[in-house]
């Protein structure tokens, strides 16, 4: 049987292709985890490590003291075409200690995926508890 070589390197650049989908989705997923964590935990410092150096803004952590979250729930998220930037929104319910009341933030996340340094980074910021 002859195998034609440029369709078998295409098939294998398109397999190779395939598969990285779901290597960036369960990196996504482990992630944003650990990230809905630290904000959950109200652990702002390690939830800011997850942010852009270049976007990082200072965390008026006597503020911060005031947020109790209590749920951070995932309502969308879409992966582009291609697969390096992932966009969510999630509904951030968290309890305001100063004020006494709850309130919910929706968060629009954007989260691009580094090849170099296999990592993904949030792009957006973190959430503006107000």
């Amino acid at each position: 049987m002859k195998i034609n070589l440029s369709a078998a390197a295409l098939l294998a650049a398109t397999l190779a292709a395939c598969s990285s989908g779901p290597i960036h989705l369960a990196k996504i997923d482990s992630v944003v985890q650990l990230y809905a964590s630290a904000i959950r935990w109200g652990e702002f410092e390690k939830a800011q490590e997850f942010v852009n150096p270049a976007k990082r803004k200072p965390l008026d952590l006597n503020w911060l003291q005031n947020i109790h979250v209590s749920s951070y729930d995932i309502v969308y998220r879409k992966e582009n075409l291609g697969g390096n930037i992932y966009e969510m929104t999630v509904d951030i319910h968290y309890f305001l200690e100063s004020e006494g009341v709850e309130k919910v933030l929706v968060d629009h996340q954007v989260w691009r995926y580094n090849p170099d340094g296999e990592k993904m980074i949030l792009e957006s910021g973190l959430p503006e508890f107000r």
